[in-house]
């Protein structure tokens, strides 16, 4: 299974509070339609607190759970998307930019988490240095025992998706990876934050001024308890 990550950029003409009020209800009414295709699907808001040193990549993020590449392709020409949720987007949202097709892998299950569980979760939209290969930017990642910008002690949870490599041939990803965190509560993310990784090898691995973070707040719209 694969799944999608979204970015979404609210109107210029509207609030954050119209932005999120829409996506979570009448946009929300429109993708359960998509189900027979959708394996999963989450709403990441951008929570109003930012993350401490990093820009957001986006006001929201969906994130759709698939089959394949090629289920991928075909969500976005399906009749009941483009009859409903393909109508709905301009009224909140400007258009979409590239998001990421990934793979993800489970560091962390931690406890089942149900429909209106709601942990502390950060997204971090990894980008690789400069100098360094999508291979040894991975090689890199996967074989660490934490997280690539924060510590891991108090995590409850924690998943790591790479790039699906078909979906990207001969072309640059607008992120090389992601890593989703979550925490039980602020304070267990504040006493991770605080033991932070410095060294020259993750300075050369990640492009800290492209990589993007946010605190989010889930509303999970498919979801199978």
């Amino acid at each position: 299974m694969i799944k999608s990550f979204g970015m979404l950029h609210k109107r210029g003409d509207i609030s954050q509070e119209q932005f999120h009020a829409h996506w979570r209800g009448p946009h929300a009414e429109h993708a359960v339609k998509l189900v027979p295709i959708m394996r999963r699907y989450v709403q990441n808001h951008r929570a109003a607190t930012p993350y401490p040193g990093y820009a957001p990549p986006s006001d929201g993020c969906p994130e759709v759970w698939l089959d394949s590449v090629e289920t991928a392709k075909i969500l976005t020409t399906m009749p009941e998307y483009m009859t409903g949720a393909f109508i709905d987007e301009p009224a909140f949202m400007r258009v979409r930019s590239d998001g990421v097709l990934v793979r993800e892998t489970v560091v962390k299950e931690g406890p089942k988490l149900s429909r209106d569980d709601r942990p502390v979760k950060a997204l971090f939209f990894l980008k690789r240095g400069a100098s360094v290969s999508q291979r040894a930017f991975e090689d890199f990642w996967l074989h660490r025992d934490t997280p690539l910008l924060t510590g891991g002690d108090h995590l409850q949870r924690w998943v790591k998706s790479t790039l699906v490599p078909q979906a990207y041939a001969g072309t640059d990803a607008l992120y090389d990876g992601v890593e989703e965190l979550w925490w039980p509560d602020q304070a267990a993310h504040d006493r991770d934050a605080a033991t932070a990784a410095l060294s020259l090898q993750l300075d050369k691995h990640v492009d800290r001024k492209a990589t993007r973070v946010m605190f989010v707040d889930e509303n999970r719209v498919v979801w199978d308890d």
